[in-house]
């Protein structure tokens, strides 16, 4: 009949099943669609937190900022040393850069337990959670970054072209540290109080990696020698020593960008992965 128009809508049916994971292709296409559902999410959870003000972004910088002066102090003391044998810009740079693969991590531990009305009420793909979470914190991270800058030009430390290798840094942090928030966001599912060991787990970390020193520097400290070929596998040690290198005016070894690209790929994949398998399961478990 003329005139008449007919509309469609897709359908989907789910099955019932334990684990599993979804068609791969029509996942991320969904996941494509609704990038700006997880955009918007990320700033609602900026709005909520403040860190969209003048004060919330200064707090974003003070913070950090303050956490390097308490350990540049300590170094100083540790070494019993004066305070300009070292090198405050690379304890601010590698703790900043250390804050962004834990901030990606903690915020999206919780991303799904915090969400539970979100998932139960909804359809979407979940890893939309973790990805907004972790734009979440490469924004709160950028500001810190531009404090660095300024930090390295007031050290006086020299701008080069070996600092073109810094995006490769926080791009390996940012894909280690969502990997691993898609990890630990699938055990808080199951064991709640997953988060609740993050902040010692994440202490330990920081002292088991070069963040207060140079990678050398490290692996020539009492832990660095007994623990030698396992201080490499660190995924924080080949991130932090490309960022070392490349703000020392070096071009970072090449066993570093191969450990960290290698790291950064098999926790994004192994991460996104676990969680894609389980999360048709989590609204039972909410």
């Amino acid at each position: 009949m003329k005139g008449k128009t007919e509309s469609r809508s897709d359908v989907h049916i789910y099955t019932p099943h334990k684990a599993g994971l979804p068609r791969m292709g029509e996942y991320f296409r969904d996941l494509w669609r609704r990038w700006d559902f997880a955009m918007e999410l990320a700033n609602t959870n900026m709005r909520a937190a403040n860190t969209n003000t003048v004060l919330g972004q200064l707090w974003l910088v003070v913070n950090p900022l303050l956490l390097a002066a308490v350990y540049f102090l300590l170094v100083v003391v540790l070494r019993g040393s004066s305070g300009g044998s070292v090198d405050f810009p690379q304890i601010a740079g590698g703790l900043f850069l250390f804050f962004l693969i834990t901030g990606i991590i903690q915020s999206c531990a919780t991303s799904v337990t915090n969400s539970g009305s979100l998932v139960l009420n909804m359809n979407f793909p979940k890893l939309l959670l973790i990805v907004s979470n972790t734009y979440l914190a490469v924004r709160r991270y950028l500001p810190t970054l531009l404090v660095y800058l300024v930090i390295h030009l007031l050290w006086g430390k020299p701008f080069t072209v070996h600092m073109l290798w810094i995006p490769l840094a926080i791009l390996c942090a940012t894909m280690v540290g969502m990997g691993i928030g898609a990890l630990v966001a699938t055990l808080q599912v199951y064991f709640r109080d997953t988060a609740q060991f993050l902040p010692y787990i994440i202490r330990i970390w920081l002292y088991a990696s070069p963040v207060l020193y140079t990678a050398e520097q490290f692996l020539d400290t009492a832990i660095g020698k007994h623990m030698g070929p396992f201080v490499q596998l660190n995924p924080a040690t080949s991130v932090l020593g490309i960022w070392g290198d490349a703000t020392h005016a070096a071009n970072p070894s090449l066993t570093y960008i191969v450990i960290a690209v290698g790291w950064s790929l098999l926790l994004t994949i192994v991460g996104g992965l676990v969680y894609m398998s389980r999360e048709r399961e989590f609204a039972v478990r909410l």
